[in-house]
């Protein structure tokens, strides 16, 4: 691992907060009275964990590859996979040895360690630099770091661990809490969930006392500046957002019994605080769209490049040979043909310019009406609340119960309910389709679920029959070669 996580002597920094640009510091040994002065004040750890976050919204992390492209292509949500002259046509195939596809698994791999031995250089001098932060503005660092290092790892074990429910003890990927270039053992996949939820326990510890409990995330559009402790708690990984996430990894490890009772806390607590989308908010009156419904985000990311991933790969002016859009069959199937659903209209459009005569992808189009939409300008989400419907609706015992669950989700997208009558586990998964187009999650539902076929997205008709080969990403070479 030496080559992967080698940046023990890079700590990320922002120079003026969250929406800077990065500055990196040298912190060799010689240079300690360097840091000593970064970590002096209370701004220079903020300035840390907001770059921290800042380099979560990159291309080959969040900002791209583990949400709208890689992982989504991955999850057959676009049409590829019968194209072989598309741009994303190995990726769509599962070719993880390819030369094209190959670099992207190192990209993610590396990046996302990157993130990792960042956030525990800065845990390292929370605790080296004691005294600096007042015990509050610790918890809430500390809290968040900590979740951070969870989420990186939970998404790097989606990725390149086994298939959980059929193979949990077979050996992952590291588990890595110390900022050096210790090479660390690959861990049995039920040992990483161990060291996540640990991570996650202590972060909910630390977040006791988040602002976010008694009112909520307080964004503040056009502000000027932000308080890091008390305004756009949705913007970080907040206690809600933590709880959730706990939700989500307990759900993937089949704790059904706890994964609800974390995500019924989040229902019962957030859900005042993160209110549903509606049709206006959605459509904005054609200027000002809020297609990824912001205001039920737990948690979303800044991704400072959002706009030209947009243009690169779902814009009308991109050849047919890159873009990435549905098949018109499948998208209209996907949506059992009931263009009333919020998800639907706004997010998929007929373009009025260039010649596409199919429905294009504008969830992460840039808006029109700029100053009135800077609350959601720039954001992918990561955690909703409807996803907590989701998992209690899959993990309720009481059939009435686990419906209701769905149907608010339902009712809250613009369609009517579902009788007692219907097969759940086929509903809940119509749901993972519509919900998080875009977004990464349907892959790792696919995965987590064990699921023999999944409908190819290149076509009409017919599935992809997956196994451990197509679920699993091979850790990089750069990874393999010093083992």
């Amino acid at each position: 691992m030496k080559r992967s996580l080698q940046i023990s002597a890079i700590i990320t920094m922002l120079s003026a907060g969250l929406f800077s640009c990065n500055k990196y510091l040298d912190v060799k040994p010689e240079d300690q009275f360097v840091e000593s002065a970064v970590y002096a004040t209370e701004k220079g750890f903020i300035n840390h964990l907001n770059g921290i976050y800042l380099d979560m919204g990159q291309g080959a992390l969040y900002g791209g590859d583990l949400t709208f492209t890689l992982v989504s292509v991955l999850g057959q949500e676009y049409n590829i996979s019968a194209n072989s002259s598309h741009d994303w046509y190995q990726h769509a195939n599962y070719a993880y040895t390819n030369s094209l596809v190959e670099p992207a698994i190192a990209e993610v791999w590396r990046n996302a360690y990157e993130v990792v031995m960042s956030t525990n250089k800065l845990l390292q001098n929370m605790d080296r630099y004691t005294g600096v932060l007042k015990p509050f503005r610790d918890s809430i660092i500390r809290g968040e770091a900590l979740a951070i290092r969870a989420y990186m790892h939970f998404d790097l074990l989606r990725l390149y661990g086994p298939v959980y429910a059929t193979d949990s003890a077979a050996k992952s990927i590291p588990y890595v809490t110390h900022a050096d270039i210790t090479t660390r053992p690959l861990l049995p996949a039920n040992n990483v969930m161990d060291s996540i939820l640990a991570d996650l326990d202590h972060a909910e510890r630390c977040l006791q006392t988040d602002p976010v409990i008694s009112g909520g995330p307080s964004r503040i559009p056009g502000a000027e500046e932000v308080d890091f402790f008390y305004q756009q708690r949705n913007g970080r990984l907040n206690y809600y957002a933590v709880k959730a996430l706990k939700a989500r990894v307990l759900l993937y490890r089949r704790d059904k019994a706890n994964a609800l009772l974390q995500a019924k806390a989040v229902i019962d607590g957030a859900g005042p605080w993160f209110p549903w989308t509606t049709l206006k908010k959605a459509s904005g009156n054609a200027d000002f769209p809020d297609r990824t419904f912001s205001t039920e985000h737990l948690f979303d990311i800044y991704c400072p490049k959002l706009y030209q991933s947009y243009n690169t790969n779902f814009s009308p002016d991109v050849a047919d040979r890159g873009i990435l859009a549905a098949h018109p069959t499948r998208l209209t199937a996907t949506f059992e043909g009931l263009e009333s659903d919020y998800r639907y209209n706004p997010s998929w459009i007929i373009p009025t310019v260039g010649n596409k005569t199919y429905r294009c992808f504008y969830k992460y189009a840039d808006v029109t009406n700029k100053d009135s939409s800077d609350m959601f300008r720039y954001r992918v989400p990561m955690l909703r609340l409807s996803e907590m419907y989701y998992i209690a609706a899959e993990c309720e015992t009481d059939p009435v119960l686990a419906l209701g669950y769905l149907n608010t989700i339902r009712y809250n997208r613009g369609l009517t309910d579902l009788p007692e009558t219907v097969t759940l586990e086929t509903e809940i998964r119509k749901e993972y389709q519509k919900e998080f187009y875009g977004e990464g999650q349907l892959f790792f539902y696919y995965k987590r679920k064990n699921q023999a076929t999944i409908p190819k997205g290149g076509a009409t008709s017919g599935n992809f029959t997956m196994t451990a080969a197509t679920y699993v990403m091979p850790l990089p070479k750069s990874e393999t070669d010093y083992r």
